[in-house]
């Protein structure tokens, strides 16, 4: 949302968390796709500016947002913020899907903690993503 744009109060707002350089452009174009079915999407790196108290913005962020959609790929899903921000996400009661690309959750098998803070949460692999952006225009209205 740009600068001095203030939130409608009935405007949903998707978190998307994207964790390095390698999904940046698939987290871009799954946040172009959110704000086509009528919601606000919010991406760490397109939307917090050098200087932004990068902690202080995520904990508003998730605080704002109405649901959290973690992006996981090879790359990331070894990273450790896409894993604390789906945690932040469920302690404040957020709708949260986590999206799979070039990833499944056998690949998560084999870890330490294995599926850990994703266990029991909603799952969907990438080419699947058109059935969440039509549940997406329902809640977003």
């Amino acid at each position: 949302m740009p600068k001095g744009r203030h939130r409608a109060k009935d405007e949903y707002r998707v978190f998307v968390s994207p964790a390095g350089d390698d999904d940046v452009s698939v987290a871009e174009q799954i946040a172009r796709n959110i704000e086509e079915c009528g919601a606000t999407a919010f991406v760490d790196r397109r939307d917090i500016v050098a200087g932004d108290n990068f902690r202080r913005r995520l904990r508003v962020e998730i605080a704002r947002c109405d649901e959290l959609l973690a992006l996981f790929t090879p790359w990331s899903r070894r990273r450790a913020w896409v894993r604390h921000e789906i945690g932040m996400a469920d302690y404040v009661r957020k709708r949260i899907v986590c999206v799979f690309y070039k990833v499944t959750v056998a690949d998560f098998r084999g870890d330490e903690d294995e599926l850990g803070p994703l266990d029991g949460l909603n799952t969907i692999e990438i080419n699947r993503l058109e059935t969440y952006f039509q549940a997406l225009r329902r809640r977003a209205g």
